[in-house]
């Protein structure tokens, strides 16, 4: 609730030392985030952004977030960039984070200067048990059950190859779901922006691969890497 992380996913070609896999990568991300004083804020990251993060909000000139610059804070939302690593902490609730990252085997000719994004979602509290489930592609494994789903991978190791899993099994619906119109739209067939109680997913209905996890808390994540659509 009050919180949306929207990431832009392009077409990208991984070349590996023997092979080639047409993916996708995460290119950027984009935060809509209701303030607890009622302010809405717009905060962007690119993976080629030579500035850093871009922070909007209504009524006032844009913020440009430099690295290793104090952090800027509106209300409970605090926004900062160390080693091209942006970071969106909405206090008491959720650190999230949009890294800047090279290409796996950076050092071949076809991989030179292009990047991507890593993302991490981390739950400052007890999210699991939330009045208002939160959902999304990360947010949905906050269902209180303690499980960890597998969902569908590409498993082929041909020379040249294109991806074609979608995280079936893993998440509700299909990945179609997911899909925003804008890159700060908080419209989508799961959304939890404007909600005042929901229910987590039915893990029973998922249909990958289910393993019972530890107590410890768990980072939610995820590295765009060639064997992943």
């Amino acid at each position: 609730k009050d919180v949306a992380f929207n990431v832009k996913f392009e077409e990208a070609d991984f070349n590996w030392a023997k092979r080639v896999v047409h993916g996708t990568k995460m290119a950027a991300a984009y935060w809509t985030i209701r303030t607890t004083g009622g302010k809405m804020l717009h905060i962007e990251y690119n993976a080629n952004s030579k500035l850093g993060g871009i922070v909007r909000e209504e009524g006032k000139r844009d913020v440009t977030i430099m690295a290793n610059s104090p952090a800027l804070v509106v209300d409970n939302v605090h926004v900062s960039l160390e080693n091209q690593k942006l970071t969106v902490e909405v206090g008491g609730k959720w650190l999230m984070t949009a890294a800047v990252a090279a290409f796996p085997f950076g050092n071949l000719a076809a991989n030179k200067n292009k990047k991507l994004l890593d993302i991490g979602v981390e739950a400052l509290y007890d999210a699991d048990h939330d009045v208002v489930a939160p959902h999304g592609i990360f947010g949905q494994a906050y269902d209180g059950d303690n499980l960890g789903v597998s969902g569908k991978m590409d498993k082929v190791k041909a020379a040249e190859s294109t991806t074609e899993a979608q995280a079936e099994g893993s998440i509700e619906g299909v990945w179609s779901d997911y899909k925003v119109e804008t890159p700060f739209a908080t419209a989508f067939m799961y959304s939890r922006f404007d909600a005042t109680a929901a229910k987590p997913r039915d893990v029973s209905k998922l249909t990958g691969e289910k393993t019972q996890m530890g107590e410890k808390k768990v980072l939610v994540g995820a590295s765009d890497v060639p064997e992943v659509a």
